[in-house]
């Protein structure tokens, strides 16, 4: 039961996501926060079905995008932890440098006026990491400040994409239709815990 309940949530979450994306045109920072928020439940009812099975049955089951899924997770982890459930102390994801010094406070659709010069104001993040650079044609944009660099004088703008979230989510459905395909030629009796 408890698996068609994990189903289910990934069914709605795909709708939810779907119809989200029809209305993105007219930006509003909610849509950022519930995009998350669904891909992170996705990302959550894949992890509890296959934790729902036998590991005895999953030690040969071998995922094909699991090196580019693991790049992806690592991504939307720390988006999700900096935007979402973390902002003003995201300090566990080194790898995007949201490692204490940035504290998000805003997410805005577009990048602003600000005219800072340099490279230390304007940033992309995406699945390689935080870029010193900033992306114009980016979805939205993280406004944060740096507490270690300036004790939090001026933003930072971190622009970001919907596809980058997006394809997170198609990589945990990916995920979950191998396994269907890799368990359906296993014997039933056998899989479940």
């Amino acid at each position: 039961m408890k698996m068609c309940d994990y189903m289910q949530k990934i069914n709605y979450s795909i709708q939810d996501i779907n119809n989200t994306l029809r209305t993105i045109k007219n930006f509003e920072s909610k849509n950022v926060i519930y995009l998350i928020v669904l891909v992170d439940w996705i990302k959550e009812s894949v992890n509890k079905i296959t934790s729902s099975i036998n590991p005895e049955v999953l030690k040969h089951f071998n995922f094909s995008k699991e090196q580019i899924l693991n790049e992806y997770d690592a991504f939307f982890t720390a988006i999700r932890s900096f935007a979402v459930a973390h902002p003003l102390s995201t300090d566990r994801h080194a790898k995007f440098k949201l490692d204490g010094n940035y504290i998000c406070v805003d997410i805005r659709d577009n990048w602003g006026i600000l005219g800072f010069k340099g490279k230390n104001f304007y940033f992309t993040l995406n699945k390689n990491g935080l870029e010193e650079k900033l992306d114009k044609s980016s979805d939205f944009y993280l406004y944060c400040y740096s507490d270690k660099d300036d004790n939090m004088k001026f933003f930072r703008i971190i622009g970001c994409q919907y596809c980058d979230i997006i394809d997170a989510a198609r990589l945990y459905i990916t995920k979950l239709y191998e396994l269907n395909d890799y368990l359906a030629k296993q014997k039933k009796a056998k899989y479940i815990i």
